[in-house]
């Protein structure tokens, strides 16, 4: 169905009625059926305009009114819960898949997968949730919700990762955007913590970090998915009031078994004394190449040295490990096992990647309009920028195109970001304009295009960025700006679209391209590349209003000078008296 012809429908006249029929008062039935009318039309713009599906759409509508309305609503909702309980007993009595048995079956599944696992005595990996029952007796409740919530298949980094986690092991995972690396980490931790009976305030036993506030929103909203009915089992995100609450001793930290956190809220807490990690049983690491890069690699490293339990297991994942990052982790753990799905440094293969020369900064703004004439700007949509400055100039540009646009970056609070996300996955935001703030872990299922504005300025902020789309196997498309200062910074760009197979998604002259030195490649990471404003203000308009500016700062150092002038004459002037 075509929305916006639906929206832009006019009224019509039935001119074969006779004029009696046109005006007479409908009828009962005529008003009943009317009203299931605009009732589905109404369901049917919701659902074209909700692209995240978040939103509950109605299937049927009552048509009692009174008592009668509450028994057939009841009646309803009683038939819809014996439906999903029997959808959910018949899903629990399928039978699942041939178990993995042999190392063969092990090798087929990784060829199959493009699956490599490196290290001693590694796992066989599962080849269904159902699989867990037998060889790890996952807790029923946590099978149940991951049905429910209609995860039925496990991705590879799933099947690779959560025997090894179960089997006590270290672990560093590399695998794509968008390919269930939460569950991954989140499903062994919670089943270890649930089939372990100890006390209630024990302590801490699993924590999880996360570089950005949104991506640890993000994970404790899947940890309260799969513990969902779990009584057993207390989680907690270290959000600003339980940070509040514990430093003034209202509630006791060891009453959480789980908790989520950024590292400098959590190194805050735990200075002051009122968290204890000395019992921690499994750290997580989450997008592990941010959390070990030199901004945060401090911060990290302190988290470490007060997790001080001999048998504590550490994993790492992130959807790109450089070789540096993977030797920091080497240092910290003992004897981990390796997965990486995929290429090491590739972006998902449901993404289509392009490189679009612009020339300068005003062919960019012509490139993003020339999209939305030729229907190329299908919403959702997600524009990465590098700085926060120039965010906020596109935000206006695209103001004045009409476009449903917002903006999201460090200078928001959390509370106006957790908004604009919100109502970016309701489909009341078309466009989202953003930093880097962004480009990590955050799952948005339905974003159609990626636009790196700026280009990023190394392959795994590529990566990252452009993850935002293509996610769960979803067709997904990423399009790079770059203009003549961005020669160099192109370079790592390409190697991923190379490596990702996306080789018809820029000109031949590139293939040219020489490698780049190492200054080089450290040049254009520390170095942002100094660009002119956004803005499509004619030169004519810009070189006025920069005159008028030189005219009243000129008039306002004049009349600043005549008043110290006048000062001094009155100063004079009061010595010759004397």
């Amino acid at each position: 169905m075509d929305i916006f012809r639906i929206l832009s429908r006019g009224a019509s006249l039935n001119k074969k009625k006779g004029i009696t029929t046109d005006y007479a008062l409908p009828s009962e039935k005529q008003t009943q059926k009317q009203k299931h009318k605009q009732e589905s039309l109404l369901n049917e713009v919701e659902r074209e305009t909700d692209f995240f599906h978040t939103r509950k759409h109605n299937s049927n509508s009552t048509t009692t009114s009174g008592k009668g309305d509450k028994l057939t609503n009841g009646a309803n909702s009683n038939k819809e819960e014996q439906m999903e309980t029997n959808e959910t007993k018949a899903k629990e009595e399928e039978i699942p898949p041939p178990e993995l048995t042999t190392e063969e079956d092990a090798q087929t599944f990784r060829n199959l997968h493009k699956s490599k696992v490196t290290g001693d005595d590694i796992p066989i990996p599962i080849g269904s949730f159902q699989d867990m029952i037998g060889r790890f007796h996952i807790n029923k409740k946590v099978l149940s919700n991951l049905i429910d919530n209609e995860f039925v298949e496990p991705t590879p980094i799933q099947c690779e990762s959560i025997p090894i986690t179960l089997n006590n092991r270290d672990l560093i995972a590399c695998a794509p955007t968008g390919s269930g690396k939460t569950l991954a980490f989140l499903i062994p931790l919670v089943q270890q913590i649930l089939s372990k009976n100890v006390s209630k305030n024990h302590g801490i036993r699993g924590l999880i970090i996360s570089p950005t506030n949104e991506l640890a929103v993000q994970i404790f909203q899947e940890l309260e998915i799969i513990t969902r009915g779990c009584k057993q089992i207390n989680v907690a995100i270290l959000s600003k009031q339980l940070a509040s609450k514990l430093n003034n001793n209202i509630i006791k930290s060891s009453k959480y078994d789980i908790i989520v956190s950024t590292p400098l809220r959590l190194i805050d807490v735990v200075k002051q004394g009122n968290m204890d990690l000395s019992k921690i049983e499994q750290l997580i690491i989450d997008e592990a190449d941010k959390l070990f890069d030199h901004g945060f690699a401090e911060q990290t490293d302190e988290i470490l040295t007060h997790c001080t339990n001999p048998k504590i297991r550490k994993s790492i994942f992130s959807a790109t490990i450089p070789s540096s990052v993977e030797e920091m982790a080497h240092s910290i753990m003992k004897d981990p096992l390796r997965i990486i799905i995929g290429h090491k440094e590739a972006a998902s293969n449901t993404i289509d990647q392009k490189l679009v020369f612009t020339g300068n900064e005003q062919g960019k703004l012509l490139a993003i309009r020339q999209m939305i004439q030729q229907g190329e700007f299908k919403p959702p949509i997600i524009i990465f920028l590098q700085s926060i400055t120039r965010a906020k100039a596109l935000f206006h540009e695209l103001l004045y195109d009409r476009l449903n646009v917002d903006v999201i970056h460090a200078e928001r609070t959390p509370k106006q970001r957790e908004e604009v996300i919100k109502r970016f996955k309701n489909g009341d935001i078309w466009v989202l304009i953003t930093t880097d703030v962004l480009a990590r872990g955050v799952d948005f299922k339905g974003v159609n295009l990626v636009i790196n504005y700026d280009v990023p300025q190394s392959a795994q902020a590529y990566v990252h960025r452009i993850g935002r789309t293509g996610r769960g196997g979803k067709a997904g498309k990423a399009v790079t700006f770059f203009t003549k200062e961005d020669d160099k910074a192109i370079k790592p760009i390409l190697n991923v679209m190379k490596q990702s197979g996306c080789n018809d998604g820029y000109s031949q002259w590139m293939e040219d391209m020489g490698k780049l030195s190492k200054k080089e490649k450290k040049q254009i990471k520390t170095h942002e590349i100094q660009r002119k404003k956004i803005s499509t203000v004619p030169k004519v308009i810009k070189q006025k209003r920069k005159q008028r500016q030189d005219m009243i700062a000129a008039s306002k150092r004049r009349k600043q000078e005549s008043k110290q002038e006048s000062k001094q004459e009155s100063h004079s002037n009061d010595e010759r008296e004397e």
